[in-house]
């Protein structure tokens, strides 16, 4: 049965409260106690467990980008009632607002980024899945007339990327904070010893905000993590001054947060969401249906992209399935612990604090909805 996505509407609240949250709660990671009995309608069952949807609304927030195309295909697509659930997608921008949507309760679980780190480091919620590689598209790019483009392979082991610590002195950056744009941006400047807010400005916008502004002349640097905006920067003549490996040293895979609290009370609206969505998953690994899913998911909710951005988006970022996280070499979490150490080396968050974020890496609800051994990365 097919859904109408028309329940929508987008969120803001004050930004990144998460930082200044005590940690909340267990760990979340016990899951529900066996049930013996049949499955009842709106029940889904692994081995001899079964899992009973609670009634109760999720409330789930998405991005109009490639992180929640497969979460909101479920929906469309009816899977989530299937299982039984009552499923209330809510958009947002960026991760930043749906952090605080989460702190605030008036989101279950998210379909986020990179900035599920602060909402995992603030001990609000676990990290129980991951979609798509969100490094494997972002690119910095830079204004034509920058200084810095006269500088090149300053840093050892990185010839291709650009810039020196005088040149980069003073830029501004342009983008939303505690997302994969801040992330990138904060890594490549601090390889040439730069502090934000000291040696160069990272200004807080949405993120086409942000893109329309700079070609304006108000920022030199932009962060692109998808392929339209990507095009958008060349097709302006900006120049691109580093990947995601030369600017942070690692990938990052965007993924699936979760309250908690509604873990601990809701576990099995959480196992079921997973197996909804993961189907999703499965079935987005056709080309041709994601291709057409996904551009009029973007042109219905204001996204820029043509049809060529989207077929290269679906080659180079494929969706994850369940069987993926099962692989031998996969390890949830472990993009987002690395982000962690590295935004507490640079003081972004407390070195306590990366302790937490590797506790809140959860595989639990994954192995509970479909009986694989998923891998739940770990420091060291």
């Amino acid at each position: 049965m097919k859904k109408s996505f028309g329940k929508l509407f987008t969120m803001s609240l004050a930004v990144l409260m998460l930082l200044t949250l005590a940690a909340c709660g267990g760990s979340g990671k016990s899951s529900t106690s066996e049930k013996t009995e049949a499955p009842a309608q709106g029940s889904e069952s692994a081995g001899e467990r079964t899992f009973t949807a609670s009634g109760e609304t999720l409330n789930v927030g998405v991005q109009s980008n490639i992180i929640s195309i497969p979460t909101v295909y479920a929906y469309e697509h009816g899977y989530y009632e299937e299982l039984g659930l009552d499923v209330n997608l809510i958009m947002f921008p960026n991760g930043s607002p749906e952090n605080e949507g989460l702190a605030a309760e008036q989101l279950d679980l998210a379909s986020n980024g990179l900035a599920s780190v602060y909402s995992m480091a603030s001990g609000l919620c676990d990290w129980i899945g991951e979609s798509d590689s969100g490094s494997s598209t972002l690119f910095i790019y830079m204004r034509p007339d920058c200084d810095a483009l006269n500088y090149k392979g300053e840093i050892e082991g990185k010839p291709d990327m650009y810039g020196s610590a005088e040149s980069l002195k003073g830029l501004r950056v342009l983008g939303p904070t505690s997302t994969m744009e801040q992330w990138a941006a904060a890594s490549y400047f601090s390889q040439f010893g730069l502090e934000a807010g000291v040696d160069y400005e990272y200004l807080n916008m949405d993120r086409a905000a942000a893109a329309q502004a700079v070609l304006t002349g108000e920022g030199d640097v932009f962060v692109a993590t998808d392929v339209d905006y990507a095009n958008m920067m060349e097709q302006a003549g900006f120049v691109k001054v580093a990947d995601c490996m030369d600017a942070t040293g690692t990938n990052f895979n965007n993924g699936f947060l979760v309250r908690k609290d509604i873990l601990e009370d809701r576990y099995d609206d959480v196992v079921l969401f997973l197996r909804a969505m993961y189907k999703a998953a499965g079935e987005l690994q056709d080309p041709e249906l994601r291709n057409e899913f996904a551009y009029k998911y973007y042109s219905d909710n204001g996204k820029p992209a043509t049809p060529e951005d989207v077929a290269y988006e679906t080659e180079v970022r494929p969706f994850l399935t369940a069987e993926d996280l099962a692989a031998d070499d996969f390890y949830l979490g472990s993009g987002a612990l690395q982000v962690g150490e590295f935004f507490a080396s640079i003081g972004t968050i407390e070195e306590d604090q990366v302790a937490i974020i590797e506790e809140a890496i959860n595989p639990n609800p994954m192995r509970d909805a479909f009986g694989y051994d998923v891998k739940g990365a770990t420091l060291g």
